[in-house]
């Protein structure tokens, strides 16, 4: 059973923070390998309270070494599973829960901990008319990707709600960090489908080309 986060009066949480050269969004998946003591600590917690971590993307600083200085804005992850490795390093696979912003840094060593806001999120206005013009989009790209590594699949499940559909979109693009970022600091789902469209164009044309490389004799049948 999860363990409650400590709460304050002004309605932030205190969370343990993982600044990693990356950014993840709600419902994604992140395995991830501890191997740095001070990491080895956090995570022994989390799984002791059943309480989640926040990763927030590098703004300055690197993953390994002296503690980082992390963007504002990340999102809150939960271990699935875990195991344990020689010398007490561990894998784990968590998954995205919910987005944050940091008020505070209130720890830095042995790893960062701050006091945060979680973001309330908006669907925002338009997103009748954007969603039917990206799910052909995104149907594309899961197939694409599937194919990618030799599959095949004849049905993609496409999340209903409009958040969902805009961070599940957001975490199959290949992107830069910086992109991804700018993608989880958008208000709405309105604006990030809005946004992420001519990005998942162009990521399926660029899959599309990769396809035809690694099968340059594939083409309509005529059988």
């Amino acid at each position: 059973m999860s363990q409650p986060q400590e709460e304050f009066s002004d309605g932030l949480t205190s969370l343990p923070l993982f600044p990693l050269n990356l950014v993840l969004f709600p419902g994604m998946d992140l395995p991830l390998h501890i191997f740095e003591e001070r990491y080895k600590d956090m995570i022994g917690e989390c799984l002791n309270q059943d309480s989640p971590f926040g990763v927030v993307l590098i703004k300055e600083g690197l993953e390994i070494g002296d503690p980082a200085e992390p963007e504002r804005i990340g999102t809150s992850t939960r271990i699935l599973r875990s195991e344990v490795l020689d010398q007490g390093r561990l894998n784990i696979m968590t998954k995205g829960e919910r987005r944050f912003e940091i008020e505070e840094i209130t720890q830095r060593v042995p790893h960062v901990v701050g006091r945060v806001r979680y973001l309330v999120e908006i669907e925002g206005q338009g997103c009748s008319e954007l969603v039917p013009q990206i799910n052909d989009e995104y149907v594309e790209l899961v197939r694409n990707l599937t194919a990618l590594t030799g599959g095949y699949t004849s049905r993609v499940e496409i999340p209903e709600d409009p958040v969902e559909l805009s961070y599940a979109i957001a975490a199959n693009l290949n992107l830069e960090p910086h992109l991804r970022q700018s993608l989880l600091v958008t208000e709405t789902a309105a604006t990030r489908l809005a946004d992420l469209i001519p990005m998942l164009r162009q990521g399926n044309e660029a899959m599309r080309k990769r396809i035809e490389e690694q099968n340059p004799f594939q083409g309509p049948r005529l059988n």
